[in-house]
């Protein structure tokens, strides 16, 4: 029951709030600026139900390793575990191609809500800087925390796979 809870929990913040949290003051930028909305309907939606699709695909396909592969789940925040984290470092699936698949998979999702939404604000000064400062965390928190949990095998696949964009891994690759 514990675990139902927190994801709806996470899921509302996540997939409700936090976009409505960046998407109203965007909005409100947008007039303020006397700037007009991206909207060239269909096109607009569709192009944003598009990037919608794929960052929940990137989502899904994260959270299915955390919790089949990993034995854990995705819900910590500045080193405080709301549910028992992985207890195995995932270097298969989407994190083959980048360190934080579901986080890129929610910036896209994010994207494709803007998108949807219209907002020139929204899309080009409030989500380049809550990605600045979802790097910052990722970099500085999140990946200290995996050091301390993962050691040397976390230390060789970070030098090895992107922060947050899929990319191609270097070679020498961790084994």
């Amino acid at each position: 029951m514990k675990i139902m809870l927190i994801y709806f929990l996470s899921n509302t913040f996540f997939f409700i709030l936090l976009p409505a949290f960046l998407i109203i003051p965007g909005l409100f930028l947008d007039s303020l600026l006397n700037l007009s909305a991206l909207s060239h309907p269909p096109y607009n939606l569709i192009l944003g139900l598009i990037i919608i699709a794929w960052g929940i695909f990137w989502m899904i396909w994260s959270l299915y390793c955390l919790v089949k592969i990993g034995k854990g789940h995705p819900q910590e925040a500045f080193g405080k575990e709301f549910l028992p984290a992985t207890k195995k470092l995932i270097i298969i699936g989407p994190y083959l191609y980048c360190r934080n698949p579901m986080a890129f998979g929610w910036f896209n999702y994010a994207a494709g809500i803007i998108i949807c939404f219209g907002s020139i604000s929204t899309l080009f000064i409030i989500l380049p800087i809550f990605l600045a400062m979802a790097i910052i965390y990722l970099k500085y928190f999140e990946e200290n925390n995996l050091m301390k949990r993962f050691g040397e095998d976390y230390i060789k696949y970070r030098e090895s796979v992107p922060l947050f964009i899929p990319g191609r891994i270097k070679k020498g690759r961790h084994e």
